[in-house]
């Protein structure tokens, strides 16, 4: 593809050098995966929120005592309230206050539309960089391969990568006509071309992360590609705290929703014209109260909250348990949270079953008043009930992809509705047993209607097996369907209750096997006889479990080996 040098010098500032001599210290700051968090929050359950407005003080502190670069690794526009009423203009608006230098897309940057994240690149006032994304119609590259930032007595040139998954893991209409190319290929020949225009520091911002489910991931380019001094990384939501050294190169990551800034210092002898030094930490949101909170940035988030409020405000109903959307939880395993959509979902519809993944699944709803905001604080994506007609073949395909990563965490994990289902540990690829709809084994060659969202209908998150599908209904907003289903159960009593009901069960082996439909389709599902959870010996469980350890571990090793 097109390979694009641009030069820049940084804020339109005169630079103040850092050090003396022939030494000189580059300083970067750096963000990813902040999915809207950019509001300062003290209390959020699995992390504080830091904020915009203190960072944009904490940039400032920075580029008073030297030179300064400040990056986002992706997944910026899209996640929160904050974020989606605008289709993520606010947020680029106040990327834009924060002086932020160069953005790579995420998978999640695609959410609106490929022509809304156009027009977000038309409003931003930095560089989105993707050197690997093609528009097919065009024949063109719709974003800035890299740019080259003069430094004075040195130059830093950066280039971006967007990860190939966003075909899966966005709507795929979102990415329609556009090309992911070869990312290997791609960072060569982005090194060669900057280090043939002067570059003295490489640097790429990737959204490719460091998942080892993920076929393409950063490691991929680590292990095939030369040249690259710093990779700010994200997609993974990783933290790293010092950084993570592979070969010559340093890989960042400050994990997410702007919990950490990324910091980073890279030593650059100026008459060598090459890095001699890379150190990297964060600064925490502990670290980040030394720094108060800019007073117009702040100002500006505080009068834009003023016109989301009349719609966010809105009580629903309320809920006397935590209904739970924790990430590593709804990625890893059922939870009344998921529970409590897809019961909506079936209610609303009539199907079947229901089935949606883990990663739509964006927060918890703490017990008490639940408000429209907390609902679309949940399901932020804009996704639309969907009916499909699939036959249970299907069905077990679809379930025995969404568990092949168990236990690691996946966004695709299934949570369902109007059945259970076992996952069968196995080193040699999970499978499923025993599933039940409606307490009846599934039959792989019957006719069910399946609810789900407009994203897995398409094949989104690798369902590939339902894209195509005969579409039985488009039934509306889900996330205005479960703020409907959450009035109406909270009535009787004035506040509902959640719980898990075992409709995901765990088991190292099959049971014995007890026929119940005999297919050569039926291959990915061990038909076994019925298991009722609740009635389990304690013994079995407690030798089933400390099984299970040793599993987990096995296969965590496995993972751990690559990173």
């Amino acid at each position: 593809m097109l390979t694009q040098v641009a030069a820049a010098q940084i804020h339109g500032e005169s630079i103040t050098e850092a050090a003396t001599g022939t030494t000189q210290i580059l300083t970067i700051l750096h963000t990813n995966d902040i999915h809207g968090h950019i509001e300062a929050d003290a209390t959020v359950s699995d992390g504080a929120t830091i904020g915009a407005a203190r960072y944009k003080s904490i940039i400032n502190s920075y580029e008073a005592k030297g030179n300064v670069l400040v990056f986002d690794a992706g997944d910026a526009t899209h996640g929160t309230n904050f974020a989606t009423l605008s289709d993520g203009e606010n947020i680029i608006s106040l990327m834009n206050d924060l002086g932020i230098d160069g953005f790579v897309p995420g998978n999640h940057d695609f959410n609106y539309g490929f022509t809304q994240l156009k027009k977000l690149q038309s409003l931003a006032a930095f560089p989105v960089l993707a050197a690997n994304v093609t528009e097919d119609a065009a024949g063109t590259d719709p974003f800035t391969s890299n740019k080259i930032f003069d430094m004075g007595t040195y130059q830093v040139g950066v280039f971006g990568l967007a990860t190939p998954e966003t075909k899966t893991k966005s709507n795929p209409l979102n990415t329609t006509g556009v090309t992911f190319t070869d990312v290997v290929a791609t960072a060569n020949a982005q090194v060669a071309a900057l280090k043939a225009a002067g570059a003295d520091v490489i640097i790429m911002l990737s959204h490719l992360g460091e998942d080892a489910a993920s076929p393409i991931n950063t490691f991929t380019v680590t292990s095939q590609v030369a040249g690259i001094d710093l990779i700010i990384d994200g997609h993974s939501h990783t933290v790293l705290p010092a950084g993570r050294q592979e070969g010559s190169t340093m890989i960042v990551s400050a994990g997410e929703y702007m919990q950490n800034i990324g910091h980073v210092e890279i030593t650059v002898d100026t008459t060598a014209q090459d890095v001699t030094g890379i150190t990297a930490n964060l600064i925490t949101f502990e670290g980040s109260q030394a720094y108060a909170a800019d007073p117009a940035v702040a100002a500006k988030i505080t009068a834009l909250d003023a016109g989301n409020n009349a719609v966010l405000s809105v009580v629903v109903g309320k809920t006397a348990t935590e209904l739970d959307g924790l990430r590593q939880n709804v990625r890893t395993g059922e939870t009344n949270l998921g529970n409590l959509i897809t019961d909506a979902m079936i209610a609303e519809s009539g199907a079947d079953v229901a089935l949606t993944n883990g990663g739509g699944i964006r927060a918890s709803i703490t017990a008490g008043d639940i408000t429209m905001g907390q609902v679309l604080t949940v399901l932020p994506f804009g996704n639309l009930l969907t009916v499909i007609r699939v036959t249970g073949q299907d069905i077990i395909n679809a379930l025995t992809f969404g568990v092949s990563d168990y236990p690691n965490s996946a966004g695709k994990f299934p949570h369902v509705a109007g059945m259970t289902y076992q996952i069968v540990l196995n080193a040699s690829g999970n499978k499923v047993a025993n599933v039940l709809i409606a307490g009846v084994p599934i039959d792989p060659a019957k006719t069910y209607k399946l609810a789900t969202n407009d994203f897995m209908a398409v094949g989104g998150d690798g369902y590939t097996m339902f894209a195509g599908k005969e579409q039985v209904s488009l039934d509306g907003s889900l996330a205005d369907i479960l703020a409907a289903y959450i009035t109406k159960l909270s009535a009787p009593t004035g506040a509902l209750t959640y719980v898990k009901e075992n409709r995901v069960a765990v088991v190292l082996a099959a049971p014995t096997a007890v026929p119940t439909v005999t297919t050569p389709a039926a291959a990915d599902i061990v038909q076994t006889g019925e298991y009722d959870g609740y009635t389990m010996q304690i013994g079995i469980a407690l030798v089933l479990t400390a099984a299970a350890l040793v599993f987990i571990v096995e296969k965590s090793k496995k993972v751990s080996s690559r990173k």
